[in-house]
């Protein structure tokens, strides 16, 4: 489902966001016992948005002593991180040295955030009396806002710290099992590389993609994802080793069979993915390639949908004699 939050200020909310109203909402999504940490960050800046009118509403965490945007909700559609929340940060780490862990700026200027920002306020996240982060509102137009508006904010954040501390605890869970599954896989299974290049097999995708997917959903990283096959035996293990150890680092290229190959791309753009896509295939022996881009709000973890867009692409670019095919995903929209 994709909401578009987006009206001007003369208009009447799309839903009821009396504040009490809606911020008990909020207390009891935090209490129910199967809590989705990630459902309660997207209703509470949704709230924000809506209770103040604004552009943005985000969250930014503290990551080795640096801040980072963690979470944000747009007024208007659009699943990318836009510029407007970047330039957002550097207050974000002037909230984090006001005296009262508060900023509300009605006015902000070129030098004091971006372009486009012209409104800030913000707050401290804590965790046990610790500050792990910010919650903000971000706007393009000037604001007045008042003490009340601050302390509705404030509330919210004592919310979001709660669900922060929860959501810490299970991913610092998740990640101590992933690293319990790849070190019981690399013990009980030496077989991770493909029979005929060495590079990792599809048990070795198994094991990684437990370990990056559900932090790729986490981040609302996108990742592109291409598969190819030949008919012949033309292409050496060799070319296709050199052409995996040209990749970025995060970049993964499996053997699924030693005539059939996928290749992942985290954080890639579609135009970046076929820039690359493009300038490997000569290496390969010019196979045709399907190609989708995984979507981490309706994509599965396990790559299943995306794998099958991207075979479709490549069915249907081999039947029109073409090199690539790309297959976006399907948008269903609910009324």
């Amino acid at each position: 489902m994709v909401q578009d939050l987006r009206w001007n200020r003369s208009a009447k909310p799309v839903v009821d966001v009396r504040p009490g109203r809606a911020l008990q909402a909020l207390g009891e999504l935090l209490r129910r016992p199967d809590l989705d940490p990630f459902s309660l960050f997207d209703a509470a800046l949704e709230l924000l948005i809506r209770q103040f009118m604004v552009d943005h509403a985000m969250i930014a965490r503290l990551s080795e002593g640096h801040l980072d945007t963690f979470w944000w909700v747009a007024a208007g559609s659009g699943a990318k991180e836009p510029v407007e929340v970047q330039e957002g940060l550097r207050l974000c780490e002037r909230v984090l040295r006001e005296p009262s862990g508060c900023l509300a700026l009605g006015t902000v200027f070129p030098g004091e955030g971006g372009p486009w920002l012209r409104a800030y306020a913000g707050t401290v996240l804590r965790e046990g009396g610790r500050s792990i982060g910010t919650l903000a509102i971000l706007h393009g137009q000037p604001y007045a806002f008042c003490d009340g508006d601050l302390e509705f904010i404030r509330s919210v954040a004592g919310l979001l710290g709660r669900a922060l501390e929860i959501e810490n605890l299970r991913y610092q869970l998740q990640v101590a099992q992933d690293t319990i599954a790849l070190s019981t896989a690399v013990a009980q299974d030496s077989a991770l590389e493909g029979t005929f290049t060495g590079l990792p097999n599809g048990r070795f995708l198994e094991v990684w993609m437990k370990g990056h997917m559900h932090h790729a959903r986490r981040q609302k990283e996108s990742l592109a994802v291409a598969i190819w096959e030949w008919t012949d035996s033309s292409v050496s293990a060799d070319s296709i080793r050199r052409v995996a150890e040209g990749l970025r680092g995060d970049d993964l290229l499996v053997e699924l069979t030693p005539r059939r190959f996928l290749l992942l791309l985290p954080q890639a753009t579609r135009e970046g993915a076929r820039f690359l896509l493009d300038r490997i295939r000569p290496e390969l022996g010019e196979p045709v390639i399907g190609a989708t881009m995984w979507q981490h709000d309706r994509d599965d973890l396990l790559l299943n949908a995306a794998m099958r867009r991207a075979e479709q692409a490549r069915r249907e670019a081999l039947q029109a004699g073409e090199a690539m095919g790309w297959k976006a995903p399907t948008l269903v929209m609910l009324e």
